[in-house]
């Protein structure tokens, strides 16, 4: 009898957890804005994919230019890169970023945060408490 009312209870519990925390894949990106003018990619929600990470600005700005290989300037809410870079490179590069910078090596949630120790650089995950190196 007891058990049985313990699940009752639970059931009911779960039915009310919110959609977006009891789906797994609660953290989405926006689709990057790019647009190629004369020789310049710029992508102009830069500022909106940023706020989603959840990283400093300059940090995803500088991982950008490094791996396209490429200068470029910042503005408000957009960055322009020097050239045509294509937008599936760029798009490559955001979800390369996502992977090394914030998804859990352990649990793959977003919850990570930079902990310095040291002269080392931890992603620790706040969902499970893992932590691993990276370097910025």
């Amino acid at each position: 009898m007891a058990n049985r009312n313990y699940d009752d209870l639970l059931e009911r519990a779960r039915q009310r957890i919110p959609k977006d925390i009891s789906e797994r894949s609660r953290w989405t990106m926006p689709e990057p804005d790019i647009m190629i003018e004369g020789s310049q990619t710029i992508l102009r929600n830069f500022s909106d994919i940023v706020d989603a990470m959840d990283r400093d600005a300059n940090h995803v700005f500088q991982y950008l230019l490094n791996e396209l290989g490429t200068s470029g300037s910042r503005e408000q809410v957009r960055i322009m890169l020097k050239g045509r870079v294509p937008p599936k490179r760029i798009k490559e590069k955001i979800v390369a970023y996502v992977k090394t910078y914030i998804l859990c090596g352990e649990c793959k949630a977003p919850d990570t945060r930079f902990l310095k120790e040291d002269r080392t650089t931890l992603l620790k995950c706040q969902a499970c408490g893992a932590t691993r190196p990276v370097r910025l």
